[in-house]
């Protein structure tokens, strides 16, 4: 650029002026509609000091909005899982996507009193963690459960995903959820 103005200065007037008057002659609408705009524009910025105000206040604004915020992504721990059995349950919680074999991907819970402690599921699919129901039962122990699973999943800022066997189970795992007003978990019907 710096080669071309400087070109530029020993080029005669006469030379520019004729280069100018081709560069008009072989512009589209939408180019010469563009330079008109831009002139317009800028001559109305130094006629109107208001309106220079104006685009210096916008700008001002523009400086004042706050990023977005980004949040780490979820630290996923892997611990051991030594539960054994034969029964259909067992290999259905371990055929979750992203599982892993004798291991099971946990988040760690923040209690009220700042200790931690962990929270198992049964597999990982991108942002999803999936954790996988046999059978759906509102018991207490089940409710629980639910809870401490949503909190979890809230103070990761995740979406769980509770894999069930048949459409039956999904309706009550749905009306479980409802009933206990957890929205950060989703309901979906996977085969065995």
């Amino acid at each position: 650029m710096i080669d071309t103005a400087i070109a530029a200065e020993d080029t005669p007037a006469r030379i520019q002026v004729s280069r100018a008057a081709e560069a008009v002659a072989n512009a589209s609408a939408r180019d010469i509609g563009r330079a008109t705009g831009t002139v317009a524009g800028n001559v109305a910025l130094t006629v109107a000091p208001g309106a220079a105000l104006s685009k210096a206040s916008a700008l001002r604004t523009l400086r004042l909005v706050r990023p977005r915020i980004t949040y780490a992504p979820p630290q996923i721990g892997w611990v051991k899982e030594v539960v054994r059995s034969e029964k259909p349950w067992k290999a259905y919680n371990d055929s979750a996507i992203g599982s892993r074999a004798g291991r099971a991907p946990t988040l760690m819970r923040t209690m009220a009193d700042g200790s931690k402690r962990p929270v198992k599921f049964d597999g990982i699919q991108g942002d999803y963690v999936i954790d996988r129901k046999w059978s759906v039962r509102d018991m207490p122990r089940a409710r629980a459960q639910s809870l401490r699973r949503s909190e979890v999943l809230a103070q990761h800022r995740l979406i769980g995903i509770w894999e069930v066997p048949t459409p039956a189970q999904r309706t009550k795992a749905l009306t479980l959820l409802k009933k206990m007003n957890v929205t950060n978990i989703k309901v979906k019907v996977a085969k065995p």
